[in-house]
């Protein structure tokens, strides 16, 4: 185990790439030829996995990987291979770090709090996807049949996932506006000095909702859940566990990223009382009225004396 990580002394040095990853690398050249002369014998391969710094195993797992999927994508014409298991993978990998502690008798709690995170993550990404099983059998039993609500319910699910790009690409031209707002002084075109003064996105979808990229995400999993219900002719199923698990899990990360911003931009508590964090409210100010208030000039203020500077 000695060999297989750096020998530090202080807590700073954990990251610090030169130390930690760059001494290692030279592993990962041997390690094929290692695992032929190790066969396939458990305790040498024990041994090696053991020997072997836990982050270069990792890379060699990922290497291993990519021509796998490569070879499946060219035989099956389906170049989206690591799109089905990109809900798994993480957790593959924290796994093996996890497991390379216990295998070298190191105290694990931590490493173990996180790996089961990383499962129920793994689980919950897998639960939402449970309607289509739904689908799968409703196409098994009456035939693949495309209806009218089907055709809607596919149209919606399409139009979701258009206001979640729309969405984050006003998020990023906005933050990019004012990345360069701040760098050079100069407003970009099609923004305005006082919306980038303010500090976060007010205008167009993000006017109407706080998240409209978190609503459309979730409003896709409700819409497919929903969608099984519609098929299966059942008012609910039990596939509405994974919706659930995901809306409670967006309204926790929203309620985070919100206190965070909060404390960050001190008009953001103005936009949370006007605008919606998901559903847009009933009556939603538009954008240019989110501003710093000016105060209130009473009707026919008496006016001051002003002195006059005499011309030179």
């Amino acid at each position: 185990m000695d060999s297989a990580l750096p020998s530090l002394t202080v807590l700073k040095d954990c990251a610090d790439f030169s130390k930690t990853v760059v001494p290692f690398i030279p592993q990962l050249y041997s390690l094929p030829q290692k695992l032929i002369d190790c066969g396939f014998d458990s305790e040498r391969l024990k041994s090696l996995y053991l020997s072997t710094n836990p982050l270069i195993s990792a890379f060699a797992i990922a290497l291993f990987l990519a021509p796998v999927f490569l070879i499946v994508s060219e035989v099956n014409k389906n170049y989206s291979q690591v799109d089905r298991f990109w809900s798994i993978l993480p957790t593959v990998y924290n796994a093996h770090f996890c497991a390379w502690a216990h295998l070298a008798g190191m105290r694990t709690l931590r490493m173990d709090t996180l790996l089961a995170f990383s499962a129920v993550w793994s689980l919950l990404l897998a639960a939402i996807t449970f309607p289509s099983y739904i689908l799968l059998l409703v196409t098994k039993l009456v035939g693949d049949g495309n209806t009218t609500p089907d055709v809607i319910f596919s149209r919606c699910l399409v139009s979701l996932v258009l206001v979640e790009w729309f969405a984050d690409q006003q998020q990023w031209e906005f933050q990019e506006a004012k990345r360069l707002y701040k760098k050079t002084g100069k407003v970009p075109f099609k923004f305005d000095a006082e919306d980038l003064d303010r500090g976060f996105v007010v205008t167009g979808l993000w006017s109407w909702s706080r998240h409209p990229n978190f609503a459309a995400e979730q409003a896709i999993w409700v819409i497919l859940y929903q969608w099984s219900c519609y098929v299966s002719d059942s008012l609910y199923n039990w596939t509405i566990v994974g919706a659930i698990g995901y809306l409670i899990l967006f309204q926790a990360s929203t309620w985070f990223t919100e206190l965070i911003t909060s404390g960050k931009y001190p008009e953001y508590e103005e936009y949370k009382a006007r605008v919606g964090k998901f559903i847009p409210k009933r009556s939603t100010d538009l954008p240019a009225e989110v501003r710093s208030k000016e105060p209130a000039v009473a009707d026919n203020p008496t006016p001051k004396a002003t002195k006059k500077t005499p011309p030179s």
